[in-house]
């Protein structure tokens, strides 16, 4: 009986442990958990939020605390896709958030021809750096996630869209 007792303490403890590490309780009532990375701005201008940004692999450094450089791209649907700048203004060679999963509030999306709709999935514009339009799934291809809903209407030159975040890649 004393060793049921000490093994369902032990049990019992060890789930309060973990309980304890979960970052976010997510309910009904409550918006889905925003993950982020602090990285190093590489890219050789100012990041606002909502830009989207990818791993830099041609200075593939890190800075003396571990931050992984990004900067901005026109590969369409770059392989290194990172995630969306969530700080308001992240001057170049400086520390800054991005949004690697959930939900970016504001991110642009390219141009009036490839105006992603609301539910289709998008990654980096081949055309605007920092902006996305509609994924095409191909071989080292990634998508960035999938539009929410637009701020503006269908069709505006850089339109802000509501982007869930959630980078996946072919």
């Amino acid at each position: 009986m004393r060793k049921l007792l000490v093994l369902a303490l032990l049990l019992a403890g060890s789930g309060v442990a973990w309980a304890d590490s979960i970052p976010t309780v997510v309910n009904e009532t409550s918006r889905s958990p925003v993950w982020t990375v602090t990285v190093f701005n590489d890219s050789g201008a100012t990041l606002t939020s909502g830009d989207v940004v990818v791993w830099d692999q041609a200075d593939a450094d890190f800075t003396s605390e571990g931050n992984p450089y990004v900067i901005t791209s026109t590969t369409a649907d770059d392989p290194w896709t990172a995630g969306v700048m969530q700080t308001a203004s992240c001057p170049d060679q400086s520390l800054c958030e991005i949004i690697v999963y959930g939900i970016a509030e504001h991110v642009l999306i390219d141009d009036a021809t490839d105006a992603a709709p609301v539910d289709t999935a998008v990654g980096i514009s081949p055309t605007n750096a920092g902006n996305v339009s509609s994924y095409a799934s191909g071989a080292d291809t990634c998508m960035l996630g999938i539009v929410l809903d637009m701020e503006a209407t269908d069709g505006v030159d850089n339109a802000p869209a509501r982007v869930f975040v959630n980078v996946s890649c072919d």
